[in-house]
């Protein structure tokens, strides 16, 4: 009856350092490098200057020779100086 017993003591500890040895091989296998990819950032440059009649033909003419793929409109409005005051009260 002893003999049984660590017979199945024996057993058991076997399987689980079995399992346990299994468990860790897996962990190790499936484990990655994650590496954090910086995305590049799209910059954009607005400059602003009152077109000439010349200039506003010449960009609409290129304007209509191009497959334009995105358009930015900015409209922009003077502040007054109670607009200027709030924005630097926010």
């Amino acid at each position: 009856m002893k003999t049984l017993t660590a017979t199945a003591i024996v057993s058991a500890v076997s399987a689980c350092l079995t399992s346990l040895i299994f468990v860790g091989v897996v962990n190790v296998a499936t484990t990655t490098d994650v590496g954090a990819a910086v995305a590049p950032v799209q910059t954009v440059t607005i400059s602003a200057k009152r077109m000439s009649d010349e200039d506003k033909l010449a960009y609409d003419l290129e304007m209509a020779q191009m497959v334009v793929t995105q358009v930015i409109e900015i409209h922009a409005k003077r502040l007054s100086a109670a607009e200027k005051a709030a924005m630097v009260a926010e």
